[in-house]
């Protein structure tokens, strides 16, 4: 058993059983705002929650904190331990980006025993349930812990809003305002200085990011993952990217319309690419750049260190003798305060998440569907990747017509 016994009463709360709370993958606005909600409603109900650290890194290692509504006592004096275990108050974090419990990418499944040791952990705590918000990495792991009998339920946490089953994923909308911001304030630069600008947002297998916020800020063209994938990914399986396949836009596509734009007198550009795009013309370069950059336990490159963005800057500068220019985005995209739209949602995942719960709906996740706030099974947010439609892309695409480009 755990060493340090959980407490039965918190402030005026006669607490009668546990839940574990933990976020895995990358940092996300919204995160704090589900935890929050998620806590306050599991007091509402007398459940505490411990919040493990550093994802599934702290379920291994029982690195966990106590998350309480406030971290006062009866006299209303801050504290910091109950116990000998750490308290964090979760009070006013509903616009905080980031997560504070602070996220890893610790795969289970690829640590000897991993599984099996988080499953003992947690039944040494006595905990009812296992909440893991995380993208479709960190939902698989918690799929398996549900097949291997632990009482687990989701949220769809990723800025790159490619997970199946849900229409949102916390995090994106904060993510596309960013994005959609830093280009109109690049923008200005770009004509002041007759600059071509690539802008590198976050996306390593969809462009939700790119396509949305490069969009909202005027990018002059978009380059996204589907666009080339759509042309290797099993057609049994993503049936929904036939359309992508009639569609030849590529890098050299972006470099016309850069011509087009010098030829009339409009010798600036802004473009948006995300970070996991590739193409025919591309995509030796980027595989041998690609070589030497470590991996994550999911098996991802650091897309961040392999900078497609100046690859692609470096592609445009060689084939129209120009300076080019390439900036990343992502790590400001998922820093921003959280989004009125993600907060509110994320508010409703937190409060649905107990209510899984409490009505015993393990290996579930909350979704968004139709503005309305459900629950799926978690077997369908690792079945396959939630790409952008093609109509979404030709629809953009409109814009970037000579006659119609600023």
């Amino acid at each position: 058993m755990y060493k340090h016994q959980l407490p039965k009463q918190i402030m005026n709360f006669n607490l009668k059983e546990y839940v574990g709370i933990l976020t895995g993958g990358g940092p996300a606005p919204g995160l704090n705002a589900t935890i929050q909600a998620f806590v306050y409603a599991a007091f509402e109900k007398n459940i505490g929650v411990l919040g493990f650290h550093d994802g599934y890194r702290g379920l291994l290692d029982n690195n966990f904190s106590l998350l309480v509504p406030e971290a006062l006592d009866p006299n209303r004096t801050h504290i910091s331990s109950i116990n000998g275990i750490n308290v964090i108050g979760v009070t006013r974090i509903i616009d905080q980006p980031g997560s504070i419990l602070r996220n890893s990418r610790t795969n289970l499944m690829k640590i000897e025993g991993g599984i099996e040791k988080a499953k003992q952990n947690l039944e040494n705590l006595g905990l009812k349930a296992l909440v893991c918000l995380g993208g479709d990495d960190t939902l698989s792991v918690a799929y398996e812990l549900h097949k291997n009998g632990v009482n687990v339920v989701g949220a769809p946490k990723t800025i790159d809003n490619d997970v199946m089953g849900t229409d949102y994923c916390f995090g994106f909308d904060t993510a596309i305002n960013a994005v959609a911001k830093f280009i109109r304030d690049l923008m200005w630069d770009a004509r002041s200085t007759n600059g071509v600008f690539v802008v590198e947002a976050m996306g390593r297998r969809a462009g939700w990011i790119a396509l949305e916020g490069g969009a909202a800020g005027g990018a002059h063209a978009i380059l996204i993952p589907e666009l080339y994938r759509a042309k290797v990914e099993d057609k049994e399986l993503y049936p929904e990217l036939a359309e992508y396949r009639e569609i030849e836009f590529n890098v050299d596509s972006v470099v016309e319309i850069i011509r087009r734009r010098i030829n009339r007198g409009k010798n600036y550009t802004v473009i948006c690419v995300a970070e996991g795009y590739t193409d025919e013309i591309l995509e030796n370069i980027i595989e041998q750049e690609a070589k030497d950059i470590e991996r994550d336990e999911f098996g991802h490159i650091r897309l961040d260190k392999l900078g497609v963005g100046k690859i692609v800057a470096d592609y445009i500068a060689e084939k129209l003798n120009i300076r080019t220019r390439a900036v990343q985005v992502g790590y400001l995209s998922r820093s921003s305060s959280t989004s009125a739209f993600d907060a509110y949602m994320s508010i409703n995942y937190g409060i649905h998440l107990i209510k899984l719960i409490l009505e015993g709906k393990y290996g579930k996740m909350v979704a968004m569907e139709h503005s309305r706030f459900v629950d799926k099974d978690l077997s369908v947010a690792v079945g396959k990747i939630r790409y952008v439609e093609p109509w979404r892309f030709k629809n953009v695409s409109k814009f970037w017509s000579w006659t119609l480009t600023g």
